[in-house]
Order: structure tokens, then sequence, then C-alpha cells
């Protein structure tokens, strides 16, 4: 005779209990085994409450995975290290920002995005490094689609690329999965890693050559070099831009304040303080975005990178 439903409910509950993912749904799946071959009435019912269970416990499962890739904004921009397993993203994350990550010369040393906080001109830029992307990433593989989800949450991609022949094989697979097959369309640039390798020179023009549009710069974090051109490039692709404040009748301030790519005047007043938006009678501009030193420019006058800017305060 079988165990009755309601005793039979008891012990599946007692036999979950503190389990969670994978644990418990083999836990559920050997007690659904263990039933009568009843398919309706109370069993049924019972039955139906333990697959719902099973169905529970992988969508948590999956939501927790990925919470576990979704890394929050910090910074004035988030610019995500996309590239192959081996490509160097460890490396240059902890070379520019000093973020304490593993690093080591074979695949999959990163398991999850792991941020730093990168300073230039004035502003913080947040660099995700990501695991590598595989070959199929928009079907699953490796991760792929909590991995891509990441890429467009970002504000822009810094593409690495090994130069290596291999390496370049392995990149241009990545690059077709981000944009080819996802569909992801953000500001990127590119970063030929591992630049003292024996064929380094050779890969690089050839990487240069497929893809001429594409800002770039080359580097080596064992060596040193060009990572001022790597940070260069990460401030362009952020797009931000430092304005600066001249208080009427005194020379410019050499702190700059840091804006958003299509920040405006009204944004600038705002950085230095809120309470004057309402307060200011003029405003003149010098510097890229005028057509003359010292214009008479509105509170939605889009400001550019250098600009500098006199206000007069009620």
């Amino acid at each position: 005779m079988p165990i009755p439903h309601q005793e039979m409910r008891r012990i599946i509950k007692r036999r979950i209990t503190g389990l969670e993912g994978v644990e418990r749904v083999r836990v559920l799946k050997e007690c659904l085994e263990q039933f009568p071959g009843y398919y309706s009435g109370p069993y049924g019912d019972l039955r139906k409450w333990v697959q719902e269970l099973i169905d529970e416990a992988k969508l948590r499962k999956s939501v927790k995975h990925q919470d576990q890739f979704f890394v929050p904004k910090e910074g004035a921009a988030q610019v995500v290290l996309v590239g192959p397993p081996n490509a160097g993203k460890s490396s240059l994350l902890k070379a520019l920002t000093g973020r304490q990550v593993a690093v080591g010369d074979y695949p999959f040393t990163t398991l999850r995005p792991v941020a730093g906080m990168l300073k230039l001109g004035g502003a913080v830029v947040q660099l995700v490094d990501l695991p590598g992307l595989l070959d199929g990433a928009v079907d699953g593989k490796g991760g792929g689609r909590a991995l891509l989800g990441c890429i467009r949450m970002a504000d822009a991609v810094l593409y690495m690329a090994p130069l290596s022949p291999e390496g370049l094989v392995d990149f241009r697979a990545v690059l077709a999965e981000v944009t080819a097959e996802a569909g992801i369309d953000l500001p990127s640039a590119l970063i030929g890693t591992k630049a003292d390798l024996p064929l380094a020179d050779d890969c690089w023009q050839q990487l240069t050559a497929s893809l001429p549009d594409v800002p770039a710069a080359r580097c080596s974090v064992s060596t040193g070099e060009g990572l001022d051109l790597v940070r260069q490039l990460v401030w362009d692709l952020a797009g931000l831009k430092r304005v600066y404040c001249k208080p009427k009748g005194k020379p410019v301030s050499p702190e700059a304040v840091v804006l958003a790519p299509e920040a405006c005047v009204s944004d600038f007043v705002a950085a230095l303080n809120r309470a004057w938006l309402g307060r200011v009678q003029q405003a003149r501009v010098s510097g890229p975005s005028s057509r003359f030193d010292g214009q008479v420019v509105g509170l939605d006058h889009i400001l550019a990178d250098g600009d500098t800017v006199e206000l007069t305060v009620r």
C-alpha cells in the first residue's frame, strides 16, 4: 500500500529543506520516481506540485546565474573588455586599474565579470573584464547569453585581439558573435594585446587592415608598451568631455568638470551648484563648441571637450 499522500508531501518538504539548485532538483526527481502510478486524484495533484517545485528550482538557479554576471554601473561610464579566452583582458585590467585579479597564461582564468575603476582626466571610468566568449555564445555556449547581456547593458565595448595567428582567428569569431549574431551595436574600439609576441607586427597589420574604421591601439602589459595609448582610447570611447569654469573677472579654474557626451550648459551648471540653475543670467562659451570666444549661449547649448564657460549668476 502506498504512503498516504499527505505524509508523502511532508516527507518531500523535509528532504528538500535547505537544498538549492541542482541538488534540490535531483531530490525532487527521486521523489517523483518513488510515487505510485497514479496520475489523477490526490497523487496526481502531488505530482503536479512536485513538478512545479522542480520548475521553480530551475528558474531560481537560472536567475542566480544571471545575477552573478550583472555588474552595477559605477563612475562616468562602463566599458566592457570583450575577447576570446586568454586574450589578456585580466592582465590589462590589473595594469590599468590596479584591481587584483587572477592572471594566468591559460584560458578561462576569469570565470565571472570583474570590475575595476580607471581614473582619467578627472573622471573615473569603470572597466569590466568579461570571461572569454566562445563561438556559439548566442546559443548559450560558455555562458554566452549572460555575457552578451552584460555587453548590451554597457556604454561601450573594448575588443581585445591577441596578436598571434591563432588569436586573430579566435577574435574574429568573437566579433562575429557579438555584432553579426547578437546584433549588438555599441561604441567600440580595438586593442591588439600581447604586442611582444614574435609575429605581433604582422598580425597587427592584418588586424587594422581588416577593420580600418575602428579606433585601435596595441599594447603589451609585460613591457608596458602602449598603455598610455590604451588610456586615451578608453577616454575617447567613453565620450566624456572636460569643461572648465571661468569665474567672472578671474582666471580659468584648472580643475575640469567632467560631463557626459551630450551634456549642455545646464548640466555644467548643475554639476557646479544645482541651486544656480534658476539664477543664471548669462553664459559665455569659449572653445571648440563656440563660433567665437565669449559667445553668449543658452542653457541648452551642447558643450565640447575643452570648452570654457563663464557664468553670470544673480
